[in-house]
């Protein structure tokens, strides 16, 4: 018992002490589940540069969809909402970038199938190299999000 507990304990401390040395830390994350047969999904999380220098997002991707873009929904003047690619991400030194319903979110396009209760997405950095993220599937109503369509 106690050689299981000290295995548990190291790996939470090796787990804790690598999640704190991340320049980019990738929290709060769900994907928005989808009704069977859809296409595509959206991606929420909170993005926080905690390294000594700019970094830039240059990739996302999935192996629960074909493509995984990042989108950012607007409002035009004459109230028409609508999404509208966003090629280039930077992350400033200590600055939060948030990607929430009716803002700027991942699209997961082209599903492969069913989503299950996690997505794995792969980010890659200019600076801090590649990030794998296991994101939970919520429903909007688990999410806390009120109303949200795409």
């Amino acid at each position: 018992m106690k050689k299981v507990l000290f295995t548990l304990l190291m790996f939470f401390a090796f787990v804790h002490f690598s999640y704190a040395e991340a320049d980019i830390v990738v929290s709060d994350a769900w994907v928005r589940e989808v009704p069977p047969g859809a296409t595509v999904s959206a991606a929420y999380m909170t993005l926080v540069n905690r390294g000594d220098q700019i970094d830039k997002l240059t990739g996302i991707s999935s192996g629960a969809a074909e493509n995984v873009e990042l989108h950012i929904s607007k409002v035009d003047d004459n109230g028409v909402a609508k999404m509208e690619r966003v090629y280039m991400l930077e992350l400033p030194v200590g600055e939060t970038v948030l990607l929430k319903p009716g803002g700027m979110h991942l699209m997961l396009i082209g599903l492969k199938g069913p989503l299950s209760d996690t997505v794995t997405i792969n980010f890659s950095f200019e600076e801090s190299g590649d990030i794998k993220v296991e994101v939970p599937v919520k429903s909007s109503k688990d999410s806390g999000e009120v109303h949200h369509h795409h």
